[in-house]
C-alpha cells in the first residue's frame, strides 16, 4: 500500500517592507546570504525571518534595554562636503602653492592662507582650504614638481639632446652638480635649454661627477645613448684628456661621438684676466676697488660727494660707483665706465677728503686721479673690454642665433686688432708676427686726444702706448689658445645659416659633420641630396635660423611626406649643441636666491622643485596666474600619496595620476604622534622644513 506524500513545509523569506513598520524600524536588518533569517542591529542577534519570532525578540528585556539606550544616545552630525567644494579648495591650494613656489618663501603661506579665509569669508571653497607651510611644501615637491618633471621627460622623448653641467657650492657648503638639458621641444616648437636637476656631489672628482650625471639621467629614464654634446667649463676634472668626465663618458658609456663644448664665456673671462698680468699696471684695479670701498659703507661720504657733484652738474644726481667682482675680471668694465664718467668730480671730492679727513687712502686716491696715465689706461680698457662684453653677451643670450656666433668671435678679434694689425691678417687662428703690425698704431680718437692734452713726457707716452698694445696682443693670443675646438664647431654651425643654406652653389662639407656625429653613410647620401634641393622651395622664416629649420622639419609635400627629413634632422642635431654654460650659471643664481642664510635648511629636494617650477613656467611663457593646473593633478592634493614625509626616496618618474588615492584631511594625517611632534619641532620662525 502506497503511503500519501508528506506536504512540504513552507519557509518564510525576509521582506524589506518590514523595516518600514514602526515596531521594527531602526533595528531590523536582513542576514546577507541567508534570506530565511533576520537580525537585530542593536542586539547583534540572528533569528528566523518569521513575524512571530521577530515580535518575540522585540519583547525580550535585553532588546528593550538596548533600544531605550539608543534613543537617549546623542548622534554626532556628519555632513559630506560636496565634490565641487573639494575641487574648489584643491584648486585654491594648488594655485597658492604655485604662487609661493614662483615668488616667495614657503613660510609666507602660513599667513596667506588665513588671510584668504578672512578676506573671502563668503566663499565656501576658501573656507574649506587648509594650507600651511607643511602642506604647501609637499604640494610643491610631491604634486607639482613630479607633474612638470614628467611633462619635461615626455617632451624630450627619444630625441637627441645635449647637457650643460657645472659644479658649485651653496650657502650651507653643500656641493651640487647643476644639470641643464638642451633639446628640440615638439610641444613648444623651439630649441630649449631646460633645468633638469641639482644633484648632490660627495666628491668633485671626475668619476664621481660622471656617476652623478649618469644616475640622474637614469632616474628620469632619459637614454644616455641619445646624448650628443656636453658643455662644461675648462676645469681639468671636466675636460682632462686622460681621466676627465668627458673621456669617461666616451670610454665607459659608449658615447664615442660625444662633442665637447668648452664654455666660451669662461674662456673669455680667463683670457682677459691672464692678458692683464704684466701688461697693465696693478694700480688700475686698486683705483677701481678702493673708489667703491670709499663710498660703500659711509653715508656721510656719499652725501658729501653728492653735494660736490650737484654743484658741478647743476643739481644733477650722481650715479653710484659700481663694484668689480674679484673672480670675474671683466666685471671691471662697467665700473671703469662709471668712474670715467665722473672722473673730475671724484678728483675734486678726494682733494677735499684728503684735507678734511687727514686720510692716507684719500690722499693716495687723489694722487692717482691726478695722474693722467691712469685715466689713459682706463680709457683704453673701456673701449677694449666693451668689445669683449658684446661677444660675452652674445654667447650668454638665451635666444641668440647659434650659426652667427662664429661671426661674433671674428668681429671681436678684428675689433681687438684693427688698430695694431694689418686688416688682411687672419686673427682668429694665426699668431700675430711683428711684420704684420703697424709701426705707429692709432688707439682710438678719445685716447689719442687725451694723450695730446696730457702733461706726460714723450717717453712716458710711448711706454704707456706700448703697454696698451701688449695687452691687446696678449688678449688675442689668449683667445686663440683657448678657443680652437670651439672655432671648429662654430664653423660647422655657421654652414646651417639661412643665407648659406639657400645658396645655389654649396659644398658637401656637411657630410664631415654628419660623419663626426655618428650618422651612417646611407643617411649622409640622402642628406646631401636634400641639402642641394632645399633652395627649390620658397620658405617663409628666412630671418631666423632656428625658426627656418623648424619650418623645414615640419614641411609636408602634396602626399604628406617631408622631402627634407634627413637634412632637417641633422640641422636640429647640430643646433642643439651647447655654446656656453650660461644656463647652468643661471641655475646657480636661482639656487642662491632661494637658499639664503635665512633659509639655509632647505633640502635639495625642495630647491630642485622650486627651480624646476620657475624654469618650466618661464619656458612655457606662463606664470602662476596664467598657468592652468590639470584636474588630474589637482585630485592628488589632499591625498596620502601627496605627502611622503617618512621616505627619502627619489621622486618616481611615473606620476600617480591614475592610481587609487586615499583621502586625507591634512598633511599631518599620515604621521603618527611622535613624527608630528618631531616635525613641528624642526620648524622655527626663520626656517622652513624641507
Amino acid at each position: 500500500m502506497d503511503l500519501p506524500n508528506k506536504k512540504k513545509q513552507y519557509v518564510q523569506k525576509y521582506r524589506d517592507t518590514w523595516e518600514a513598520e514602526s515596531e521594527f524600524k531602526g533595528w531590523l536588518k536582513p542576514v546577507l546570504g541567508d534570506s530565511s533569517k533576520a537580525r537585530c542591529q542593536i542586539c547583534v542577534t540572528e533569528f528566523y525571518a518569521k513575524l512571530s519570532d521577530i515580535r518575540k525578540h522585540a519583547k525580550t528585556n535585553k532588546h528593550k534595554q538596548k533600544l531605550d539606550f539608543k534613543k537617549t544616545q546623542a548622534t554626532l552630525p556628519f555632513k559630506i562636503a560636496p565634490k565641487t567644494l573639494v575641487r574648489i579648495s584643491s584648486k585654491a591650494e594648488g594655485v597658492l602653492s604655485l604662487f609661493i613656489a614662483e615668488h616667495c618663501s614657503i613660510l609666507a603661506v602660513d599667513h596667506l592662507g588665513e588671510l584668504c579665509k578672512k578676506v573671502f569669508a563668503s566663499d565656501e571653497g576658501a573656507q574649506n582650504m587648509q594650507l600651511h607651510r607643511t602642506k604647501c611644501t609637499n604640494i610643491i615637491t610631491e604634486v607639482l614638481a613630479p607633474y612638470f618633471t614628467q611633462s619635461l621627460v615626455e617632451d624630450i622623448g627619444d630625441r637627441k639632446y645635449s647637457v650643460l653641467i657645472d659644479e658649485s657650492t651653496d650657502v650651507s657648503v653643500s656641493k651640487t652638480l647643476g644639470i641643464v638639458i638642451r633639446y628640440y621641444s615638439v610641444k613648444n616648437q623651439a630649441i630649449i635649454s631646460a633645468f633638469l636637476k641639482l644633484a648632490l656631489v660627495e666628491s668633485a672628482d671626475a668619476k664621481n661627477l660622471t656617476a652623478v650625471l649618469v644616475n640622474s639621467l637614469k632616474d628620469l629614464k632619459i637614454p644616455i645613448a641619445n646624448m650628443i654634446g656636453i658643455g662644461t667649463d675648462n676645469a681639468s676634472v671636466m675636460v682632462g684628456v686622460n681621466n676627465g668626465l668627458v673621456e669617461i663618458l666616451k670610454k665607459e658609456h659608449g658615447l664615442k661621438h660625444l662633442i665637447l663644448i668648452r664654455c666660451v664665456c669662461h674662456s673669455l673671462q680667463l683670457a682677459v684676466s691672464h692678458a692683464s698680468v704684466n701688461t697693465l699696471p696693478r694700480n688700475i684695479e686698486f683705483l677701481v676697488r678702493e673708489t667703491y670701498n670709499w663710498f660703500s659703507i659711509s653715508p656721510k661720504r656719499q652725501e658729501e660727494y653728492k653735494k660736490v657733484y650737484e654743484t658741478i652738474n647743476y643739481g644733477k644726481q650722481p650715479l653710484k660707483i659700481l663694484k668689480g667682482c674679484a673672480t670675474r675680471w671683466l666685471s671691471i668694465e662697467p665700473a671703469v665706465c662709471r668712474i670715467l664718467e665722473q672722473w673730475e668730480e671724484l678728483k675734486l671730492h678726494f682733494s677735499f677728503a684728503m684735507g678734511n679727513d687727514n686720510c692716507y687712502t684719500a690722499d693716495l686716491l687723489y694722487r692717482m686721479y691726478c695722474d693722467d696715465s691712469n685715466q689713459l689706461y682706463m680709457l683704453y680698457l673701456k673701449q677694449t673690454l666693451k668689445d669683449v662684453q658684446i661677444a660675452l653677451k652674445a654667447f650668454e643670450g638665451e635666444d641668440n642665433d647659434p650659426t652667427k656666433l662664429l661671426d661674433t668671435l671674428v668681429f671681436l678679434m678684428q675689433s681687438l686688432g684693427k688698430n695694431i694689425v694689418f686688416p688682411t691678417f687672419d686673427l682668429l687662428t694665426t699668431p700675430v708676427p711683428n711684420e704684420c703690425m703697424y709701426t705707429n698704431p692709432h688707439l682710438g680718437y678719445t685716447f689719442e686726444q687725451k694723450m695730446l692734452e696730457s702733461s706726460l713726457s714723450q717717453e712716458n707716452k710711448i711706454y704707456l702706448k706700448k703697454r696698451c698694445i701688449d695687452f691687446s696682443l696678449k688678449l688675442i693670443k689668449q683667445i686663440q689658445q683657448r678657443l680652437p675646438s670651439n672655432v671648429t664647431i662654430l664653423k660647422k654651425m655657421s654652414m646651417l645659416n639661412v643665407e648659406e643654406t639657400l645658396k645655389v652653389n654649396k659644398t658637401n662639407a656637411l657630410a664631415d659633420v654628419a660623419k663626426e656625429l655618428g650618422f651612417s653613410n646611407e643617411f649622409i647620401d640622402g642628406m646631401l641630396q636634400e641639402w642641394h634641393n632645399i633652395n627649390f622651395i620658397k620658405w617663409n622664416n628666412t630671418t631666423n635660423t632656428v625658426r627656418f629649420w623648424i619650418e623645414v622639419l615640419q614641411y609636408k609635400n602634396a602626399v604628406g611626406e617631408n622631402p627634407f627629413s634627413l637634412i632637417s634632422q641633422l640641422a636640429i642635431t647640430i643646433l642643439i649643441l651647447p655654446h656656453s654654460n650660461a644656463e647652468v650659471e643661471r641655475v646657480f643664481s636661482s639656487m642662491n636666491i632661494i637658499k639664503t642664510k635665512q633659509r639655509n635648511r632647505l633640502s635639495l629636494k625642495t630647491i630642485n622643485a622650486l627651480i624646476l617650477l620657475r624654469d618650466q613656467l618661464k619656458k612655457q611663457n606662463k606664470n602662476c596666474a596664467s598657468f592652468e593646473i590639470p584636474s588630474e593633478v589637482l585630485q592628488l592634493i589632499g591625498t596620502n600619496k601627496s605627502y611622503s614625509f617618512a621616505t627619502t626616496k627619489n621622486v618616481e618618474l611615473q606620476h600617480p595620476l591614475l592610481s587609487d588615492v586615499q583621502p586625507s584631511t591634512s598633511a599631518a594625517a599620515v604621521l603618527d604622534e611622535h613624527e608630528t611632534e618631531e616635525l613641528f619641532d624642526l620648524l622655527s620662525d626663520d626656517d622652513e622644513y624641507n
